[in-house]
């Protein structure tokens, strides 16, 4: 059941956030775990949302109830509300950067107390400036911290190989006997080499030079050289191009782009880009005739999510940003001896 795994998940990081106010989201699907973490933790929880793509207001606070309802201890407390008052702000020991919360601005936050920490919710390299004002939040002196997703008892990174199997799927492509190519210069490319690499006949790496010591996996070359792409023989037919560049909202694949579009249509025979993360000049690429999967993303997102695979890797990031918000307020960084929570 769900919320026994919640319940695991808040006792294996020991979080602990009793006699504080977190304000969050309610989100649907996978991401209905957030405020039930908090609660779980011992906090007093305000939970936000809005009708959007994924669901009315209605029904996500319903699903998130329904979840709630699930659990057998003493009762939780987490009040839904679909409009942020300045009293709700003005409570607010943690405030998370969660999607129905951003931008996380002057307007927003003008009512917090002095004391208030921002969990980012995701690793310091990943930081997004359209979430939030940064120069706001520093005038201010509000503590901001990021998950460190690669913590073992968070491990959110081991999920990016399932992530990109999934994508090749719903593409509707197949990984047995066929080969792909990983163009990426960022830390996920290692883990998702790691999984790709199993089940496929071959897997060729375009990242940075520098990167080669990390893919020393069976079944993969390393030929490196991003942005700049030298394509062997034997990977100018390869089922897909699985694309991941950071900073995600830049555009890198296109005309006047890091990653030519020429060079990659010359060097392959068809190619099909699947966007795991990283902006691609859209309107370029179809009109030039690319494939790429899916057709739009927004940008600074990630073509696929790690809800896609179930809820696990969420409960495991959303503890793991309510974790670091819990070490925001007690002036530590570590848990279990490591490094959990890095201060922006």
């Amino acid at each position: 059941m769900l919320i026994d795994k919640l319940v695991k998940r808040v006792e294996a990081l020991n979080l602990n956030l009793k006699g504080k106010t977190v304000l969050t989201e309610a989100a649907s699907g996978a991401y209905v775990v957030t405020p039930i973490l908090a609660a779980l933790a011992g906090a007093k929880v305000f939970a936000f949302t809005r009708t959007n793509r994924y669901g009315t207001m209605e029904e996500i606070f319903d699903n998130t109830r329904k979840v709630i309802e699930t659990y057998t201890g003493k009762p939780l407390d987490i009040t839904f509300i679909d409009k942020i008052t300045r009293d709700i702000i003005a409570q607010a020991d943690i405030i998370t950067n969660s999607g129905h919360l951003r931008p996380l601005n002057e307007e927003m936050l003008k009512y917090a107390k002095d004391t208030v920490v921002i969990p980012l919710m995701y690793e310091a390299w990943e930081w997004r400036e359209a979430d939030m004002d940064i120069r706001y939040i520093r005038k201010r002196g509000f503590k901001l911290g990021a998950t460190n997703e690669r913590h073992p008892e968070v491990d959110v990174f081991n999920y990016l190989g399932d992530m990109a199997v999934k994508q090749i799927f719903d593409a509707g492509l197949c990984p047995y006997k066929n080969k792909f190519i990983l163009l990426c210069n960022n830390d996920f490319g290692p883990y998702m080499a790691k999984v790709i690499s199993r089940v496929c006949d071959g897997l060729a790496v375009i990242d940075k030079d520098e990167h080669k010591d990390r893919y020393k996996f069976d079944n993969v070359d390393f030929i490196g050289g991003f942005p700049h792409i030298t394509i062997p023989e034997k990977y100018k037919d390869a089922e897909a191009v699985i694309f991941t560049a950071y900073p995600f909202d830049q555009n890198w694949i296109g005309d006047d782009t890091p990653i030519k579009l020429q060079e990659l249509q010359e060097q392959m025979k068809d190619p099909f880009v699947l966007r795991y993360c990283g902006d691609i000049d859209e309107g370029v690429c179809s009109n030039k005739g690319l494939r790429f999967f899916p057709v739009h993303v927004h940008s600074g997102h990630m073509g696929i999510l790690p809800s896609a695979i179930g809820n696990d890797p969420i409960i495991r990031l959303q503890a793991g940003g309510l974790k670091a918000g819990e070490l925001l307020l007690a002036n530590e960084t570590k848990y279990q001896g490591l490094t959990l929570m890095e201060p922006m």
